[in-house]
């Protein structure tokens, strides 16, 4: 989404399914992080699809020099920005215990105001969960979380679940991005970190993309932990 032309095709995409200001703040978002770190090198066109690394150190520098103590905008900020008046969020109490750097990016850049801020809380509050390496045992757990959430058919919340055991067992959202259907297939978007850029990519099917993301993931995991799980919308997918 570095240049024009893809940045153009990715927004139209997503306004065939998407709330038209949330589109046009979310490219507003990425509009300007491309301007920021534009010189480090991304990828503008659409290619074909491998391995992303980043120079990750230089873009920061980049980003403090113009931003300060604003740390930007991560992966699961940039999905409710795409996503919040596409989908319905209870208010019901939220546990943002591991939400803290998204929650200072959401207060020093002014993103949302207070009912999105606490709705964005709610949708990727920490879930908890049993003792156990047993995905299907935290699956269930988070599925029952997201039966609360009234989810988008067309444009579709894919998320890559953790399981986390520092003070407690627990389920968060690591990574989640949006996918909408495109020209007989998919497109899928994301923002990989705070320091990391906005990334697009074209699949043929669902589960292309399910694969992906499980692949990518993979390894965020340790002793006793379960393996990181997709999920689209509010039901866990299984990835072979």
């Amino acid at each position: 989404m570095a240049n024009k032309a893809s940045a153009e095709e990715v927004k139209e995409a997503l306004l065939a399914y998407l709330n038209k200001d949330s589109v046009d703040y979310y490219m507003k978002q990425v509009n300007e992080y491309n301007e920021i770190v534009g010189s480090v090198g991304l990828q503008g066109d659409f290619t074909k699809f491998g391995k992303t690394e980043y120079d990750v150190e230089k873009i920061s520098n980049l980003w403090k020099e113009k931003k300060g103590d604003f740390v930007g905008t991560n992966c699961r900020l940039n999905t409710f920005f795409l996503l919040k008046n596409n989908i319905k969020v209870p208010s019901i109490k939220s546990d943002g215990e591991l939400l803290f750097l998204d929650n200072d990016s959401i207060d020093k850049g002014k993103l949302f105001d207070k009912k999105d801020k606490e709705a964005f809380n709610v949708l990727f509050s920490r879930v908890k969960t049993e003792a156990t390496e047993d995905v299907k045992v935290h699956a269930k757990n988070m599925e029952k979380y997201f039966s609360k959430i009234k989810f988008d058919e067309n444009a579709r919340m894919l998320s890559v679940v953790l399981h986390d055991n520092l003070d407690g067992d627990y389920l968060f959202v690591g990574h989640v991005g949006v996918m909408v259907p495109y020209k007989g297939g998919y497109l899928f978007v994301e923002k990989l970190t705070f320091e990391e850029p906005y990334q697009a990519i074209k699949f043929a099917t669902k589960e292309e993309c399910y694969k992906y993301l499980q692949g990518k993931y993979a390894d965020y995991t340790g002793e006793g932990l379960a393996k990181p799980f997709v999920m689209d919308n509010g039901k866990m997918v299984e990835v072979e």
